[in-house]
């Protein structure tokens, strides 16, 4: 089995998906629901899939699989993958405004359109790429909003690969409230792949960030200011979600050869 996960890269996985799922990687795998959760019964009953198994997202008390499914490509003309990922229990969709083009939103639109009930099960992650003020934020959301035919978004990265802290303003502050107000989105916060110590160091002083998505990299987690921020952050800030694993593995895979 290891050897087999080994092996599995990027495109193999994502091929795996649309054809026949994650059965031969979870073979062995079983969902769990805790008894506060909606319909425990139902999820309690055998399967027809394995289901890739799940954990609390930090403080937010949600429950999201260990992987999710990222939706940086067109998602449009892969609705199988979209539909496969939820029979296994991949039901954390990652995506974008700028993804595909912005057919990777769409995609996800395409497919609630047909299977309204599913929107419940999902927890969508969406960002406001190239978005430079508040009201920048506001017209992504809302473009996000419609294109995939939902009225809310679970996390929303309102900084999208924030590598300066003074891009956290209480402007956008008060924007966060405001969206979670208008019940546009559950949990607000940003995406970062540069000087990441810093931004988490610096939300942890914050009080109003929900989830912070941060880049993956098996050697900068070994930094002494990495690990502190990674603390600290973890004391304040309800969630991390961790990027870019595939990338890791591989780079870390060279290393040892």
């Amino acid at each position: 089995m290891k050897e087999k996960q080994n092996k599995i890269d990027r495109r193999n996985f994502l091929k795996t998906m649309g054809a026949a799922g994650l059965g031969s990687v979870f073979a062995s795998a079983q969902t769990k629901a805790g008894p506060n959760e909606p319909n425990a019964q139902e999820k309690a009953q055998k399967t027809k899939f394995p289901q890739v198994p799940r954990r609390k997202l930090g403080k937010t008390g949600v429950d999201v699989p260990c992987l999710s499914l990222g939706g940086g490509f067109n998602l449009v003309e892969n609705q199988i993958i979209l539909r496969n990922t939820l029979q296994w229990g991949v039901n954390h969709w990652d995506t974008s405004n700028t993804y595909a083009g912005g057919n990777s939103e769409l995609g996800i639109g395409k497919f609630l359109s047909k299977n309204p009930g599913a929107r419940e099960k999902l927890f969508i992650v969406s960002k406001a790429a190239n978005a430079e003020t508040v009201a920048d934020v506001e017209e992504r959301l809302a473009d996000s909003l419609k294109r995939m035919n939902t009225k809310y978004v679970d996390f929303y990265c309102g900084a999208f690969k924030l590598s300066d802290p003074a891009q956290l303003t209480d402007e956008l502050k008060q924007w966060a409230k405001s969206a979670k107000k208008r019940k546009l989105i559950k949990f607000f916060g940003f995406s970062t792949h540069k000087n990441m110590a810093q931004c988490l160091a610096a939300a942890a002083k914050l009080g109003w960030i929900d989830v912070i998505m941060t880049r993956y990299d098996f050697r900068l987690m070994q930094d002494a200011e990495m690990q502190a921020a990674i603390e600290a952050a973890h004391k304040a800030v309800s969630a991390l979600l961790l990027s870019r694993l595939w990338d890791s593995a591989k780079e870390a895979k060279k290393i040892k050869s």
